[in-house]
């Protein structure tokens, strides 16, 4: 049981019922400081009427994007770019064998991530003998590409119906195309991609671009050539590819995902 009264913060991340249940207002009631990350390029319902009600202490934003699009509803509260810590531990690396070329992605089931010609755009890359792997599908993609006839080239798997280890060792490329909408405040599953050995093929104008060096830890593209030209040389070049996905597994271990840069920031946070 703990006192009624407590001393320190209450640290809620891209919880949609802290505001809405009211769980930030008995945090405060009991002395805590409120410290809040909403990791998604949005405002979650109650969350600007809690900053007006002066119930936030700090905000943490995971991208320098990210704040710039959330910043203004946030009135001035203090903030820290904290960025995402993932363990390198949890995505070992694996070299690919010559195999069955596969490209594939991994990301939420929400249809505004996923480009309105993304079945097309897949088949269009001119990859022979490819495979094309997608976790997590849903109804609702089933329903926007309802259009589409997906040949035997394709695996639509369900959320979770393999481990994220398992699918992301099955890609030689990280292929992930976003909708024209959307923007991906900072890229988990290209990390994890990274950290496992998957070459990551981007889009320009999101977080994704500060995630990588473009030519030496995955690729930033501006249009479909660009996914033609980089994922047609990596299918082609084994040891080019090779080369890379061992580049890009360096990379997002000790530039991204650092444990003691992120323990000094986290430090920051609750001084």
């Amino acid at each position: 049981m703990l006192p009624r009264r407590l001393e320190g913060f209450a640290l809620s991340l891209s919880n949609g019922r802290f505001f809405k249940h009211r769980i930030a207002e008995r945090a405060r009631a009991r002395g805590l400081r409120i410290v809040w990350s909403s990791e998604m390029m949005w405002h979650y319902p109650g969350e600007e009427e809690a900053v007006r009600a002066g119930l936030v202490d700090k905000v943490l934003y995971v991208s320098e994007l990210q704040r710039r699009v959330l910043s203004k509803g946030y009135r001035g509260l203090p903030g820290h770019v904290t960025g995402n810590y993932i363990d390198p531990r949890q995505f070992p690396f694996q070299e690919r064998r010559l195999g069955t070329f596969t490209i594939g992605r991994l990301s939420r089931a929400d249809p505004a991530k996923y480009p309105e010609d993304f079945p097309v755009f897949y088949e269009c890359l001119g990859l022979p003998d490819t495979r094309f792997r997608v976790m997590a599908w849903s109804d609702d993609l089933r329903k926007k590409y309802r259009w589409h006839r997906f040949d035997d080239r394709w695996d639509l798997l369900e959320s979770m119906a393999e481990t994220q280890l398992r699918f992301l060792y099955s890609l030689d490329l990280f292929v992930y195309p976003l909708g024209h909408l959307f923007r991906e405040s900072w890229g988990r599953s290209t990390v994890e991609a990274m950290l496992t050995g998957a070459v990551p093929l981007v889009p320009r104008g999101h977080h994704l671009e500060n995630l990588m060096v473009h030519g030496e830890s995955g690729f930033i593209c501006d249009d479909i050539r660009d996914y033609q030209e980089q994922a047609q040389r990596l299918r082609l070049d084994f040891d080019y590819r090779r080369r890379i996905a061992r580049q890009c597994r360096d990379h997002a271990e000790h530039e991204l995902c650092n444990a003691a840069q992120h323990l000094k920031v986290w430090q920051e946070v609750f001084q």
